[in-house]
C-alpha cells in the first residue's frame, strides 16, 4: 500500500459545542513526492486540506479504514469554477488529538504527515499503484476510476523544541583577573624606594672595594717585608 507524504501549510481549529473538534490544514505534496493523475497533471499541482476530527475513545480502529484520500474535480468553465483540489480526511484518538492541539496551539505544525491510501486486494488495488517513468519510479493514481482512496494509518512527525544548555558562569571575585593600575603616588613612592636602594648598594660597593685595597695592601706590605728579611 503505497505512502502519500504531504506537507502542512496553514492551520485552524474548528470546535463547535456538542460536536467533535475539527483541526483543518492546508497541504501540499511534499517536494520529494511524485503522485501522478489519470486525469492529467499531478497531485503536487492541486492545493489540498487534510481534516484530522477527534474520534471519541481511544480503542483501535479494528482494521477498518480510519480516513480517506478525495479528488474533487473542477467544477464549472467560467471564471467562477472551483479548480481541481484533494481532500484528505482522518479521525485520531482523542488523547493524541489532544497532543495535536497542545502543539499547534504553540505555533507550529506538523512537519510531515505520510498516510496509507489505497487498497491491498480487489479491483481497488489498481486505484494507487507504482509505475516506471524515464528509470525513475512514480505513484499513479487512477483519479478518474477511483474518485476515493481508503486511508488505513497515518503517521505525523512533530516538532519539539529542545533547550540549549546554559552556560556554566563561575562567581569570580571583585577584581579578580583584571590588569591593576598604580595611581601617581604609588609610582612616586616606588621610585623613592628604587632611588633608595640603588643608593645604598652603591656604598655599600664602595665599602667593600676599600676593604679590599686595604687588604691587598697589608698582604703586599707584609710580603716585601719578608722578602727584604
Amino acid at each position: 500500500m503505497p505512502l502519500l507524504n504531504f506537507r502542512p501549510t496553514k492551520a485552524r481549529l474548528v470546535m463547535e459545542n456538542g460536536k467533535e473538534s475539527v483541526l483543518v490544514m492546508k497541504v501540499v505534496l511534499d517536494d520529494d513526492e511524485a503522485v501522478e493523475l489519470a486525469t492529467g497533471g499531478g497531485l503536487k499541482d492541486l492545493s489540498g486540506v487534510l481534516r484530522i476530527r477527534e474520534r471519541r475513545g481511544n480503542g483501535g480502529d479494528g482494521g477498518k479504514a480510519i480516513g480517506s484520500v478525495v479528488y474533487v474535480a473542477e467544477s464549472g468553465r467560467d471564471v467562477h469554477a472551483n479548480h481541481a483540489k484533494f481532500q484528505v480526511n482522518v479521525t485520531m484518538a482523542n488523547e493524541k488529538f489532544a497532543t495535536l492541539l497542545r502543539v499547534a496551539n504553540s505555533g507550529r505544525m506538523p512537519a510531515k504527515f505520510f498516510v496509507d491510501a489505497g487498497e491491498r486486494k480487489g479491483p481497488e488495488a489498481k486505484a494507487l499503484v507504482y509505475r516506471m517513468r524515464s528509470g525513475m519510479r512514480v505513484k499513479v493514481w487512477d483519479n478518474h476510476a477511483f474518485r476515493v482512496l481508503p486511508v488505513s494509518n497515518f503517521v505525523m512527525i512533530l516538532p519539539i523544541d529542545v533547550p540549549t544548555a546554559a552556560p556554566v558562569t563561575v562567581p569570580v571575585p571583585d577584581g579578580a583577573g583584571l590588569p591593576a593600575f598604580a595611581t601617581n603616588t604609588q609610582v612616586s613612592e616606588l621610585m623613592d624606594d628604587m632611588l633608595v636602594f640603588q643608593s645604598d648598594t652603591r656604598h655599600t660597593m664602595f665599602g667593600l672595594v676599600v676593604v679590599i685595597a686595604v687588604i691587598a695592601i697589608a698582604a703586599l706590605a707584609i710580603a716585601l717585608a719578608v722578602f727584604f728579611r
